[in-house]
């Protein structure tokens, strides 16, 4: 599969000028053109294994064997989560369009999670029944993406996890940042029901090692109410603390993201003005004097 999607990244020029056009408009400050040029081929590359590890998932990701492929939460975050679900303390899951993140759902639910997903459902209706039919296979439940705000509400208001996912390199209405140095918005959405139903916080994602059928999952950021308890504005201060946890897992194996969506978009904004840039995961954000904390995976 990785040969195919290789040669025809390498024949299909419109496809790979797209590529790289909406990795340089991100990356440019962080990657040289040629590091560019490559983590784009490769980022093709593993949207073809994604596709290719939904199919091989039934098979192979089962309660007693996804250990073996490198499904466990890693410590102490599994054990925060089983402790916060007996518990009833809410969740918000967030991810990105990063790795395998159709497998997420299931990895989460192989740990003993119980969690609601919000998705939004595919055009080919053939496949979107498929692929929730994988997602849901370790009894994740999908919420999908139009009527989601009930299912949302109601499954934190009764202590369970919501994964949601959210893109900050997309021009949303909501709070300004500075993503990857590109000026954006992203919604306030997570940062509105975590407030208002008192939630954790997770920013998690799913990672593949090798050409094997080998994962990882990483936890970017972990945080709570006592976190932000003497934030001014605490919607703000979990938005941009969220969106910087998925900044620090792209910039770390950037090949992983989803690269190639709405890249004209991204071409537009590339030569926009740069916000101040500081060391590693740290930086200005928006010139407004606020700064991501660096976190420790």
């Amino acid at each position: 599969m990785a040969g195919l999607a290789r040669r025809y990244y390498d024949t299909a020029d419109a496809v790979r000028s797209s590529g790289e056009a909406r990795c340089r408009a991100f990356l440019k400050d962080w990657r040289s053109e040629a590091e560019i040029k490559e983590i784009s081929r490769q980022a093709f590359v593993h949207r073809i294994w994604n596709l290719t590890d939904l199919m091989l998932a039934p098979r192979f990701l089962r309660a007693e064997t996804y250990d073996r492929y490198g499904g466990r939460i890693p410590e102490p975050y599994r054990r925060l989560l089983l402790e916060a679900q007996q518990h009833g303390q809410p969740v918000i899951l967030v991810t990105t369009y990063y790795g395998p993140y159709d497998l997420l759902p299931l990895f989460v639910g192989h740990n003993g999670v119980r969690a609601n997903a919000v998705y939004r459902p595919h055009p080919n209706r053939r496949f979107d029944r498929y692929r929730q039919s994988v997602r849901t296979l370790a009894g994740c439940e999908m919420l999908t993406h139009s009527g989601a705000a009930m299912g949302i509400s109601e499954a934190l208001a009764n202590g369970r996890t919501v994964a949601i996912l959210i893109d900050p390199t997309e021009v949303h209405k909501g709070t300004p940042i500075s993503f990857l140095g590109v000026p954006s918005r992203v919604p306030r959405t997570v940062g509105l029901l975590a407030e208002r139903y008192g939630a954790v916080v997770a920013v998690a994602a799913v990672r593949r090692l090798s050409e094997s059928f080998q994962f990882r999952l990483v936890v970017s950021d972990y945080f709570g109410p006592n976190d932000w308890r003497e934030q001014r504005d605490v919607t703000d201060y979990i938005t941009r603390r969220y969106c910087g946890a998925i900044e620090r897992l792209i910039l770390e194996v950037p090949e992983l993201f989803l690269w190639l969506r709405n890249a004209s978009a991204a071409a537009r904004r590339a030569d926009h003005p740069r916000g101040e840039r500081e060391s590693g995961a740290e930086r200005i954000v928006n010139g407004a004097g606020l700064v991501f904390a660096k976190q420790k995976e």
